[in-house]
């Protein structure tokens, strides 16, 4: 039977008739709700949207980021009143900075909408495979809402916010009205909101006077300002230049020839940056706070504000370390030192407590906003006590074994002491307390360099160590934010504890906890206080005038001629550990030399810091367990269980013209590290314990 077309016509059609009953009961409210949800987000994104600047507008919207110290007292207030903004219409940024910033931060802005959906999801493979979210893949139109519309905070439902926002704001305003506002508004570094602030902080000009290697440079600072502040870090800047640059060959801003020749124009040298008149207690400390607010949330962090970080840093300790650090340099003007740097913390939270980077931030004649604490520098003798940890752990040797401080061929490296003499033989204690440098090589020969390296590494210092033999004595670089971490393990007994500054950040959507320290166990307390119990005595064999008990070790590097560029001294007891570095610096990496040794630097700055510390940081160590008291011979020495000896004598360590231990034998071309100076000893009381006998007196 056919069915007319009439009747056809009636038939509900076949997909609708395949919906439950129920459901197509209710299609009214289902339909309703729609619409419902479909106004609410309507609704969210005007009122989101209401507060977006007109791109004609001369306006700048950031809130503050206010960083306190561990008491609530306030360190500085980053804010928008004490920055610097220029505000341009597109066609008054020139023609590079426009191009450059595409190329650093959105190569196909002009091709894509709000959202580009390909970054999106390489982003989220990359934050699904890691188990974080780490990758931005956000657009410019992406990036203007979170510096002016959202928090910080990384997580999805503000990353959905985020896209729809941007959808959004494309259709209110054009690509050449966002990419103004976006140029206006983003953050490059040392005050300056937008390009035309930057153009004249960083070069002295406009910015559509900008060649394509400044351009490209400014641009490379969008993603990271304070990481990449070219100040502090020009070396990672240069690199974000050059990857701009290739960038804007790629986007067919430049040809080839153009960007050969702004890849060698020396960008550095155009720099015209002028001492900031930035009002922080700590300078430096807030530096590094904001670039792990960067490195945790983004640049937008920094950007957008309205954040406090509450941080670790003690106020008063603070300004103990500063006066410390001022005064101290001119107590060592004498030796052509011009510069300090202090970094103070507590080993048992790894909490900064007091962070001086330089003796005087604005001084640009010693290139004071630069960070000495976070700069590479050779050690000296402050080194040694990881090479003696390393050995005394493996039983390589005692504090009672006899080394042989005598001119030695290390199979081609001859290390020598800075009297360019020998005294003889002398337990593993001495050679330590006295600092010298043959018996320290020999130490790190028998151990191998390999295991000392593997040591100093698991204990924090995570720059690369040369494997030669005069690593032992200091010729590796280091920085001493990494020396005071690897201090921070003897004071703690073994435990390492990763050293940190911010306890938690309040932001507009409530608090944030989000550091989360790294801990581990990397020596027993019996094989750290035996390092500990040699170095309580430092401090009275050199006559630092200290009033508490610490343990201490100094250090002095060479420049391989003679000359002295760094020198230094690390403390610690349960309460603190400490670590000074003293130097002569200039602009662009320039400097001098100096006359003074780490022991001058004990008896000054560190002198001047520690006896101005509370009268609670006095605690002193107990000897754990698995530490014994030798027994004849070695009745008055002190040894990891197992290790001691009852006979006759004390065991002797012989130099071997081949280096036992690969690949120490090959000696490293690192410049040989100096020891400390012999001043004559000036023991003083100590409060706990009581001072050991004074040592013999040094030769001179």
């Amino acid at each position: 039977m056919t069915t007319s077309p009439a009747a056809r016509g009636r038939q509900t059609p076949p997909n609708i008739r395949r919906l439950p009953s129920w459901l197509w009961a209710k299609r009214v409210w289902f339909a309703a709700g729609i619409a419902v949800v479909f106004a609410l987000a309507t609704g969210y994104v005007v009122w989101a949207l209401q507060d977006l600047p007109d791109p004609n507008q001369d306006v700048l919207v950031a809130g503050d980021v206010v960083v306190l110290d561990r008491h609530g007292h306030q360190i500085e207030d980053w804010n928008t009143a004490g920055h610097y903004h220029v505000n341009l219409r597109l066609d008054q940024m020139g023609k590079y900075g426009p191009a450059a910033t595409l190329a650093a931060e959105d190569r196909n802005f002009y091709h894509h909408g709000g959202v580009d959906i390909g970054s999106t999801l390489r982003a989220l493979w990359v934050d699904v495979t890691t188990g974080g979210l780490n990758e931005g893949g956000s657009t410019i139109t992406q990036q203007l809402v979170k510096i002016q519309l959202l928090t910080p905070q990384k997580s999805i439902e503000r990353k959905v916010h985020e896209m729809v926002l941007a959808v959004a704001l494309e259709q209110r305003f054009s690509k050449d009205q966002i990419l103004t506002m976006y140029m206006n508004r983003v953050y490059y570094g040392h005050g300056a909101y937008g390009i035309g602030a930057a153009a004249r902080t960083y070069f002295s000009k406009d910015a559509k006077d900008l060649t394509p290697a400044q351009s490209a440079f400014l641009a490379g600072l969008i993603q990271a300002p304070t990481a990449y502040d070219p100040v502090t870090h020009y070396d990672l800047a240069h690199e974000r230049e050059l990857y701009v640059l290739q960038g804007m060959v790629d986007t067919k801003a430049l040809n080839a020839a153009d960007a050969e020749q702004a890849v060698a124009d020396n960008v550095k040298s155009e720099f015209k940056i002028q001492p900031t008149a930035r009002q922080s207690k700590a300078p430096h400390f807030v530096d590094y706070v904001l670039t792990k607010l960067e490195s945790t949330f983004g640049s937008a962090a920094i950007q957008q504000g309205g954040l406090v970080v509450h941080t670790t840093l003690d106020l008063d300790l603070q300004q103990t370390a500063t006066q410390a650090v001022k005064n101290g340099v001119n107590d060592l003007a004498w030796a052509n030192i011009n510069n300090s740097a202090l970094l103070a913390a507590d080993p048992k939270t790894g909490e900064i407590l007091a962070w001086v980077g330089s003796a005087n931030y604005g001084n640009d004649k010693i290139a004071g906003q630069f960070d000495v604490v976070l700069a590479l520098r050779q050690p000296g003798s402050s080194f040694k006590p990881y090479v003696y940890e390393a050995a005394l752990r493996d039983h390589k040797i005692t504090l009672a074994t006899m080394l042989n401080d005598t001119p030695t061929d290390f199979n081609g490296y001859r290390p020598m002491d800075f009297d360019n003499g020998a005294m003889g033989r002398m337990t593993a204690r001495r050679a330590l307390i006295m600092s010298r440098n043959i018996p320290a090589v020999q130490v790190g020969q028998m151990e191998g360099m390999t295991n000392v390296i593997a040591l100093a590494h698991q204990m924090g210092i995570t720059s690369q160590l040369d494997p030669g033999l005069s690593t032992a004595i200091g010729g590796s670089d280091l920085t001493l934010f990494q020396h005071v971490q690897g201090y921070q393990v003897f004071a703690d007994q073994g435990r390492r504890v990763d050293l940190n500054v911010i306890k938690e950040v309040d932001s507009s959507d409530g608090k944030t906890i989000f550091n989360q320290n790294h801990q581990e166990t990397v020596l027993s307390p019996a094989s750290t206080y035996l390092i500990t119990d040699v170095l309580k005595n430092y401090q009275y064999q050199w006559g630092f005038g200290w009033n508490r008990q610490m343990a201490s070790k100094t250090g002095t590097s060479d420049n391989g001629k003679g000359g002295i560029p760094d020198s230094w001294i690390m403390a610690y007891n349960p309460d603190i550990v400490v670590g000074v570095w003293v130097g002569n610096t200039a602009p662009n990496g320039r400097g001098g030399l100096i006359q003074a040794f780490g022991e001058s630097v004990g008896s000054t700055i560190m002198a001047r810091f520690v006896n101005a510390l509370p009268g609670n940081m006095r605690d002193w160590y107990k000897q754990p367990p698995g530490i014994v008291h030798g027994c004849g011979a070695q009745a008055g020495e002190i040894f990891l269980s197992g290790t001691q000896g009852c006979t006759p004598g004390t065991p002797t360590a012989t130099p071997s013209a081949s280096p036992t231990a690969s690949p120490s034998e090959t000696p490293s071309a690192s410049p040989v590290a100096s020891p400390s100076p012999p001043p004559s000893p000036q023991p003083s009381p100590a409060p706990t314990p009581s001072p050991p006998a004074p040592a013999p007196t040094p030769s001179p």
